[in-house]
C-alpha cells in the first residue's frame, strides 16, 4: 500500500479478482478450479493482511463437484418449501467437515449472483484514491472507460490507524465519537435508484456484458471505496473496515459484505426482503408483507432473471440465510425494529434467516461472530441500532469487554417445516429437555444488563402440553422500580402490578415452544428476580 498525507494524496492500485470482483465466467472457473484444490486466494479472498484476523476466511477448499456449466431456468428448478439446506451441495452430497465450506460457499455465491443480484463485473483495471480535506475521490478505470464518485472521510481524534465503517446511509450518531473512522458514500452517485442506468457504475458498464442489478452495483461501490481506502487513507486500518446500511441500503450492505472477504463487519439494518428477510416465510397473514412479488416493483435492483421467480419464490435454490452465510466466518450483525412500519421488513422472518445463518457459523466454530439486535419501534434510523452496532464493533474490532449479548430473537424457535436440517457432524450431547409447565404456560425472568439507575430484562414464555393462541404474564415490581419500555408484548401497569400480553405476532406458541419479550426499567434498589404468573388468553 502506498501511503499519503492526511491532507491530500493520490494513489493507484491495480485490482484483480482478489479485490472481490469476479465475472460469471470467472466464478464458474473458480468452481471448476476448486475441484482440483486451487488455493483459497483464487476464490476471492481479498486481502492477505486480513487473513490473520479472527473473523477472516476459514479453511482452504477441498475437492468437490461444481455447478453445471448451464444452470436451469427458474421454472425448471425444484420446489423447496423449507429454507434450503446450506450444507447440501448442488449434486445432493452433504458436507462432512468445515474444510468443505469454501467449495459450498462458492456454489452459493454463484447461485445468488446468477438468480438474484446479478454478477460483479470483471475486476477494474485500476482504482485511484485522491484526498482533499475530508473528500476522497474514488476513480475507477475499467472496460476501457473511466468514472469516479466521492466519499467523505471523517476521522476520530488520535493518530490511528482506526477501524472504520463505510456508511451507505447515516447512523443516528457518528462512529467517530466511539473511536471509529466514518466513510460515507452516496449510493445514487454509484448507481441511480431507478432504471436510468446512470452513475459511476453504469458509466463503466452500461452496454457491456453484465447482468448486474442496482443492489450489486451499490455493493461494487463499497468495494471500490475500500480499494481507495487501502491505497490512500493510511489512518484507517483496512483489515478492520465494516459496512453499514439501512432499509434498501441494508440490503446493499449485506450484498457488499457477502461478496468481498476484505470486509470485516457487515451490518444490514431493517433490510427485509433481499436483505436478511427470507422469501419463504412471512408472519403477518399477508396484510403487510414485502414478498418477492412486491419487491419486483423495483426489479432493476436485481438481475433480469430474478423476475422469473414471480409467484414461485419457493423455486429459489437458496434463500437469504445462505446469502448471510457467505459472510461467515467474518462478523455479521443484523438490526431490526419489531413494530409499526418495520413489520413490513419481516422481523420474524429476519430472525429465521439469522438462525439459519448462525448454524453455518456454528459449523465453522465461530457462532459468536454473528449477532442480531431487535428494538421496539418502526422503520427508522434509531439510536438503539447505533449503540448495538458500536458495541458489537467494540467487542470484536477493538477487543473491548462488552456486557450485552447479541443473540436475543423474540420469536418462536424454527419449526421442522422451516428448518428441517441440522449442522453436519454435530455429535454433541443434546441439551436436557425442559419439562413443560404444569399449567398452560410459564415465564422465566432474567436480567440482561444493568447500570446505575436501571436495567434491561427479558422474559421467556413457554407453552405447556397444549399450544397457546395468546398469553399473559404478570409480576410485581420491586420498590423503586418503574417500567419504561417494552418490546415483544403489550404492557399495562396498575400500582406495582405489571401485566404483559402477547404482541400481534407472537401469541401463537406450539406445545412446549417458547417466545420472549424484553423491557427496560428504572431501579433505585437491589434488582431481584420476581415470581411470574403466566396464563393463556
Amino acid at each position: 500500500m502506498r501511503t499519503a498525507s492526511a491532507a491530500s494524496a493520490a494513489s493507484a492500485i491495480s485490482t484483480a479478482s482478489t479485490h472481490g470482483s469476479i465475472s460469471r465466467r470467472a466464478a464458474l472457473s473458480v468452481l471448476a478450479a476448486a475441484a482440483v484444490g486451487v488455493p483459497a486466494a483464487a476464490m476471492g479472498r481479498s486481502n492477505a493482511a486480513a487473513s490473520s484476523a479472527p473473523w477472516s476466511a476459514a479453511a482452504d477448499p477441498v475437492a468437490c463437484a461444481g455447478l453445471p456449466t448451464t444452470l436451469p431456468a427458474p421454472g425448471s428448478l425444484p420446489v423447496i418449501s423449507e429454507l434450503p439446506d446450506p450444507f447440501t451441495n448442488w449434486d445432493g452430497t452433504r458436507l462432512a467437515g468445515s474444510a468443505e465450506w469454501s467449495c459450498r460457499r462458492a456454489q452459493i455465491s454463484e447461485l445468488a449472483q446468477y438468480y438474484e443480484y446479478g454478477h460483479l463485473p470483471p475486476a477494474p483495471t485500476s482504482v485511484t484514491g485522491t484526498r482533499s480535506g475530508t473528500s476522497l475521490t474514488v476513480s475507477v478505470q475499467a472496460n476501457g472507460r473511466s468514472a469516479s464518485f466521492t466519499a467523505t472521510v471523517r476521522l476520530p481524534s488520535g493518530s490511528g490507524p482506526f477501524p472504520a465503517l463505510i456508511l451507505l446511509n447515516g447512523l443516528a450518531a457518528s462512529p467517530t465519537s466511539r473511536g471509529y473512522a466514518e466513510v460515507s458514500i452516496n449510493p445514487n452517485s454509484i448507481a441511480a435508484d431507478s432504471t436510468s442506468k446512470t452513475g459511476a457504475f453504469w458509466t463503466l458498464y452500461n452496454g457491456a456484458d453484465v447482468d448486474t442489478g442496482v443492489l450489486m452495483a451499490w455493493a461494487w461501490g463499497v468495494h471500490r471505496t475500500l480499494d481507495a481506502i487501502e491505497a490512500a487513507v493510511p489512518e484507517i486500518d483496512s483489515t478492520k473496515v465494516g459496512v453499514s446500511g439501512y432499509s434498501r441500503y441494508g440490503k446493499a450492505a449485506l450484498v457488499a459484505g457477502a461478496f468481498d472477504e476484505r470486509i470485516a463487519l457487515t451490518v444490514p439494518g431493517s433490510g427485509g426482503t433481499a436483505g436478511m428477510g427470507n422469501y419463504r416465510f412471512f408472519f403477518t397473514n399477508g396484510s403487510n408483507d414485502e414478498t418477492l412479488n412486491d419487491i419486483l416493483g423495483a426489479a432493476y435492483w436485481f438481475t433480469p432473471r430474478f423476475s422469473q421467480f414471480r409467484n414461485q419464490a419457493n423455486r429459489l435454490p437458496f434463500d437469504q440465510h445462505e446469502v448471510a452465510a457467505l459472510v461467515a466466518p467474518r462478523l455479521l450483525l443484523t438490526t431490526n425494529g419489531t413494530e409499526g412500519s418495520d413489520i413490513r421488513t419481516n422481523p420474524q422472518g429476519t430472525g429465521l434467516s439469522h438462525r439459519g445463518a448462525k448454524m453455518v457459523y456454528q459449523y465453522l466454530g465461530v457462532a459468536d461472530h454473528i449477532g442480531i439486535s431487535y428494538r421496539p419501534g418502526g422503520h427508522q434510523i434509531d439510536i438503539a441500532d447505533y449503540n448495538a452496532i458500536m458495541d458489537f464493533a467494540d467487542k470484536y474490532l477493538m477487543g473491548k469487554a462488552v456486557s450485552r449479548t447479541f443473540d436475543n430473537v423474540p420469536y418462536p424457535a424454527p419449526t421442522p417445516a422451516q428448518i428441517p436440517w441440522t449442522v453436519p457432524g454435530d455429535n454433541s450431547t443434546p441439551p436436557p429437555t425442559t419439562d413443560p409447565p404444569a399449567g398452560p404456560c410459564s415465564g422465566t425472568y432474567r436480567v440482561v444488563n444493568q447500570w446505575s439507575g436501571g436495567f434491561q430484562g427479558e422474559v421467556t414464555v413457554r407453552a405447556g402440553d397444549s399450544a397457546l393462541n395468546g398469553w399473559t404474564v404478570r409480576w410485581e415490581l420491586a420498590g423503586g422500580q418503574t417500567l419504561t419500555q417494552i418490546w415483544g408484548g403489550v404492557s399495562t401497569v396498575s400500582g406495582s402490578t405489571v401485566t404483559v400480553r402477547n404482541a400481534s405476532y407472537n401469541g401463537a406458541i406450539p406445545a412446549g415452544g417458547t417466545t420472549t419479550f424484553g423491557f427496560l426499567a428504572t431501579s433505585t434498589g437491589t434488582i431481584t428476580v420476581p415470581d411470574l404468573a403466566c396464563a393463556s388468553s
